[in-house]
């Protein structure tokens, strides 16, 4: 068993290597180094009982830095943290804490402030429905009622049930997690609740305009929110691409774009290139490339207000938003026979959710692109 006890001796331990010092039954406390420099980190490892194992990141190593005892620990405090979380008593676990440890977990690896924003609201939205409830009382039904509830709280049954499945999917990952953290062996109600069939994994989204319903959208809007759908239908970005998207990001044919799936670099054709660099102007490289009326960047949601008026004054369906630009965008590619690998790395997707949400059109596209 290796030595974690001293800084003199993990430094003689390999890099990149998860050294263990066992606990107690399926438990240990690991330490991870990292090359000359770099301080190693903490972890706890948890036997699961399905095979293989869970781990749960305690902090980093004093190797370069003092000890805080909060994110930085030395050898005892990482043992004392692991005890201490070994020591939860799993009865009384709640669904609550789960969701909670679950959305700081996944915090840790969120690529953007907004991402880590939207996982803790999603948990507390949850646990709502569970405030008090422990893993050790939580029945199948009870979480099948929850997820009526959803569907019901909608006017789209089909949306509403595609929310559900993604609210089941995160509810079932946290709690099977926590629980093995914990070492937690009771029953697993959960496990048995299965999601709903037939449900639109885009719900109200999953609307694509022709080419002349999208113009009306965009001669409908005023002008900053024009701007704003333009460089969706240019693009086939997120909105928040876009919102986020300064003047320096735009290099000659090549934009760059930050979202949920990271950084990556699309190319534009040149008339693609040239309605944006008009757009850019002489403005401050740090300046929003597409702002808002007054200059500044579009907050989080500040669009959807008004292209819902534009979307009215259109006279286009009211389920109608502004990513029915992308997925028109999507669809376009496609029945232009551009590779599905092409149309997933230009859009920031994957190959196979491409292939899930577009393999039906609607007869209007059908007609518009073959008739």
């Amino acid at each position: 068993m290796a030595d974690l006890r001293t800084k003199t001796a993990r430094a003689k331990l390999a890099t990149g290597k998860a050294h263990a010092q066992k606990l107690g039954t399926g438990r240990a406390l690991v330490y991870r180094r990292q090359t000359e420099g770099r301080s190693g980190s903490w972890m706890l490892r948890t036997a699961k009982p399905t095979g293989g194992y869970a781990h749960e990141t305690l902090g980093t190593a004093d190797d370069t830095s003092p000890a805080n005892g909060g994110d930085c620990l030395s050898y005892e405090q990482a043992l004392s943290k692991a005890v201490g979380q070994l020591d939860a008593d799993p009865s009384k676990i709640t669904v609550a804490d789960a969701l909670d440890d679950w959305a700081e977990w996944k915090c840790r690896t969120a690529t953007t402030a907004k991402r880590c924003t939207d996982l803790r609201n999603q948990a507390r939205r949850i646990g709502k429905a569970f405030p008090t409830t422990a893993l050790k009382t939580l029945t199948a039904r009870d979480v099948t009622a929850w997820m009526n509830s959803i569907v019901e709280a909608g006017t789209n049954p089909q949306a509403r049930r595609a929310t559900a499945n993604r609210e089941l999917a995160v509810l079932k990952a946290a709690l099977t997690r926590y629980a093995d953290l914990h070492n937690y062996q009771g029953a697993r109600a959960w496990v048995s609740v299965q999601k709903f069939t037939k449900a639109d994994s885009f719900g109200k989204r999953m609307v694509i305009l022709t080419e002349a319903e999208e113009a009306r959208l965009i001669d409908a809007a005023r002008q900053d929110v024009a701007d704003l759908l333009k460089a969706l239908q240019l693009t086939g970005a997120r909105c928040g691409e876009i919102a986020g998207a300064v003047v320096s990001d735009l290099e000659g044919n090549r934009l760059a774009l930050t979202g949920k799936t990271g950084r990556r670099v699309i190319v534009l054709s040149p008339d693609k290139a040239e309605w944006f660099r008009l757009k850019a102007g002489n403005r401050h490289p740090d300046a929003p490339l597409i702002p808002r009326q007054d200059g500044q960047a579009w907050p989080d949601g500040g669009h959807m207000k008004p292209v819902r008026t534009a979307v009215k004054a259109a006279g286009l369906p009211e389920d109608v938003t502004s990513y029915a630009l992308r997925h028109g965008f999507i669809s376009r590619a496609l029945s232009r026979g551009v590779p599905t690998v092409a149309v997933a790395q230009h859009v920031g997707s994957s190959v196979d959710m491409i292939e899930a949400t577009y393999a039906k059109f609607t007869a209007a596209q059908l007609a518009e692109w073959f008739a």
